[in-house]
């Protein structure tokens, strides 16, 4: 069935597949997107539905066969309940290497896996290099994206693939977890409810959930490998955010900073160096702050709407 533009998304329902399917769809791949759950998603031209358990090798044996996919995006990952500290994290380096293997083993090429910034040791106040920077992960979800990461180059040799492996620093967006800094502050304020916050005064390097999708799909449409960096390259304040939100809800007499105890240890900065991202891939984004946190509300105001309408 396949031809020499399928595509094979794994976590297309999620936060980053949803726009990533719609990009690579729009980009004249023939998508095949897999989804948990007894309910397919709405149809979308150019994109098949196909339930899979990526816990089960036979399973995804089963799909890629029939399919034939010559391009991979793999972004499914265990993202239930405490999902950081999850070991269920671990169970998902087997899961991936069944899933590379079975794409190999079906004559699949080309692939772009999401790995995390929170791989890298956030220890030093510097921009994150892909080359440089070590490898110091301090949670269960980043210690089991980084021991993939250490095997992946090595896999794909061996299984004769062209793999690049994208690093996502923060996103916001439409779609988001509602538990998420930025949703939460939205939610909050369209509601009328005063926002909690810490300090703020944390700088993390923030991206638009389209414009990540978009460098996924530009990098899988590349021929570059091994690590990538997914970020602006210049970290912002959380509160910079949080004020730009309120600013635009009209709500910031509601914003409340210091109100929440930051964590313990919360790294001052944690920044993407993006000279692979800018430089190699020739991508920049689209949205900055100011158009990304717009949209972010306009979204949620329409989603807030659809749920009183219940």
């Amino acid at each position: 069935m396949g031809n020499d533009q399928t595509v094979l998304v794994t976590g297309a329902t999620g936060f980053i597949g949803r726009p990533a399917v719609r990009k690579l769809a729009a980009a004249g791949f023939q998508v095949i997107g897999t989804y948990r759950g007894d309910t397919p998603p709405a149809p979308q031209d150019g994109v098949t539905w196909v339930r899979a358990d990526l816990s089960d090798a036979a399973d995804i044996g089963a799909v890629m066969a029939q399919h034939k996919p010559s391009h991979l995006l793999a972004l499914a990952w265990y993202m239930g309940p405490g999902n950081q500290q999850s070991p269920e994290n671990f169970r998902w380096l087997s899961r991936s290497v069944d899933l590379l293997t079975a794409f190999a083993e079906a004559g699949g090429k080309r692939l772009t896996f999401c790995g995390s910034c929170m791989e890298y040791d956030w220890g030093q106040p510097v921009a994150l290099n892909e080359h440089t920077t070590p490898l110091c992960p301090d949670t269960p979800y980043g210690a089991a994206k980084a021991a993939l990461f250490t095997a992946f180059g090595s896999l794909c040799d061996t299984l004769e693939l062209s793999g690049s492996w994208a690093r996502p620093f923060f996103l916001y967006g439409p779609g988001e977890n509602p538990r998420r800094l930025a949703a939460d502050v939205v939610v909050s304020l369209l509601e009328g409810r005063e926002a909690l916050c810490t300090h703020g005064q944390q700088a993390r390097d923030f991206l638009h959930v389209d414009d990540v999708a978009d460098a996924m799909v530009r990098l899988l449409q590349s021929d570059l490998t091994g690590p990538v960096n997914i970020g602006s390259g210049a970290a912002i304040p959380l509160a910079t955010l949080i004020n730009e939100i309120g600013r635009q809800i009209g709500a910031a007499d509601l914003i409340r900073l210091g109100a929440r105890d930051a964590r313990p240890g919360d790294p001052p900065l944690v920044e993407a160096n993006v000279t692979r991202l800018r430089d190699e891939l020739g991508w920049t984004p689209k949205f900055d702050l100011e158009t990304g946190v717009a949209d972010t509300i306009d979204w949620w105001r329409h989603e807030l709407k659809k749920e009183q309408k219940i």
